[in-house]
């Protein structure tokens, strides 16, 4: 019992102190001081509206594709004989190169025959002016011998009268006359038929010559020869393999003659159409779309011409661009068909428009001002939006501090605080 009673007041004991100090604690506080809330408007940043002149640049997209390319095929059949070296895709071949040919003996002996065949033929016609010379000879030696015998026979038809002659004598008289006269006969029969006989000669020479020409254009035919410098794109053909006429063996297309069809909608028209008067051309600049960070060449190009009809199921008219050249060190980045590119055409220039980012708008056409310390919330015309930015012609000034912070709750003619450029750090 005496035990219980010690423990009880030693719990008394400190739970009196306990609140003792407690109370100490709380007479001794010190009271908290009041202060006032101040007003202060909310700080903003700005920046401010600059005019300028700017170019309304169009962007498309398409596809690589050669200005030129050739299938090449043979027009006459045969087995392959020669491949030139550099014939194999992705190589660049030169101009006049001889790519391809077939086996050539055949066509060549062919060639031979049809010279033969014109040699023979103006030796023909040589023979034959030559005959004709000799034609006109005989026939002044006819006509003279004709009127020797026309004499003798007179002569010894007066002597036959005067009976000095015998009849024997004039028979054989008037058989010498006869046969001198079908000679120049048979001589002028002859030389009529030369002309006809010089026609069909000359026709057989032109038909030799033809038939040389022929020969000649199949020799020229059985090998194919580059008309440009350009690269292989495809190749499908091996020597010793046997062609026909107009098989496919491989594609070139012209070195740095290169296009790329675009597709500009309709409502983007309005950016370019004074640019095409007086048979202007867009300049066009491109990059290889697939390659961001400015990693990409630029290549120059121009718009060369207008497709004729507007697609029907994109609504967008088509367009071609030429591509120009420019020195690429790096051959992994040069210009090939299929590459998917974006070009940026260049459009109209407007003056005396703000270009702005478009994080400054508050509303399609709202921006916010800063004017004496003072919110303006202001209408402004918006003429376009492209990519990042907004073109306005009409609701700003040069000089107007646009709002760039955030203002949430935001009135018109609210105070604010304009921050100053060493704020913004």
């Amino acid at each position: 019992m005496p035990s219980f009673l010690f423990r009880l007041m030693r719990v008394v004991v400190v739970l009196l102190f306990s609140a003792g100090v407690a109370l100490w604690l709380f007479v001794s506080r010190e009271k908290p001081q009041k202060k006032e809330m101040a007003d202060t408007p909310p700080k903003v940043l700005c920046v401010p509206a600059v005019s300028g002149t700017y170019d309304m640049t169009v962007e498309a997209f398409g596809t690589v594709t050669p200005r030129n390319s050739v299938k090449l095929s043979m027009e006459v059949a045969g087995r392959i004989d020669y491949i030139h070296p550099d014939f194999r895709e992705g190589a660049h071949i030169s101009k006049g190169d001889v790519l391809l040919r077939v086996d050539r003996r055949t066509l060549v002996l062919n060639e031979k025959n049809a010279r033969v065949q014109v040699a023979q033929a103006r030796a023909d016609i040589r023979l034959l002016e030559q005959e004709a010379l000799n034609l006109k000879a005989d026939v002044g030696l006819a006509r003279s011998n004709l009127q020797l015998t026309a004499k003798e026979l007179e002569r010894v038809k007066a002597l036959a009268e005067n009976q000095f002659a015998s009849k024997t004598s004039l028979d054989q008289a008037e058989q010498q006359y006869l046969s001198a006269k079908n000679q120049l006969q048979q001589i002028t029969n002859a030389q009529a038929l030369v002309p006809s006989r010089m026609a069909l000669k000359k026709s057989a020479l032109a038909s030799a010559r033809t038939a040389l020409a022929t020969a000649s254009l199949m020799l020229e035919k059985s090998e194919i020869k580059a008309d440009f410098y350009g690269v292989v794109m495809t190749k499908q053909v091996q020597v010793g393999e046997y062609v026909n006429p107009g098989q496919v063996l491989g594609v070139i297309y012209e070195k740095d003659a290169l296009d790329v069809d675009i597709r500009i909608p309709l409502e983007e028209l309005q950016w370019l159409g004074s640019v095409f008067k007086d048979a202007g051309r867009p300049q066009v600049s491109l990059t290889i779309a697939n390659l961001d960070g400015g990693r990409s060449p630029v290549w120059p190009g121009h718009v060369d011409r207008v497709k004729a009809a507007v697609d029907e199921k994109t609504r967008t008219m088509p367009m071609t661009v030429e591509i120009g050249t420019i020195d690429v060190k790096d051959p992994l980045l040069l210009l090939r068909p299929g590459i998917f590119v974006k070009c940026r055409v260049k459009g109209e220039q407007k003056q005396n428009v703000f270009k702005i980012p478009r994080t400054l708008m508050r509303s399609p056409d709202t921006l916010y001002l800063a004017r004496e310390n003072h919110l303006v919330i202001k209408k402004v015309k918006v003429i376009r939006r492209f990519e990042q930015d907004v073109y306005i012609t009409g609701g700003l000034a040069s000089g107007d501090l646009i709002i760039e912070s955030p203002l949430p709750g935001a009135l018109n003619g609210m105070a604010i605080t304009v921050k100053k450029a060493v704020d913004k750090e």
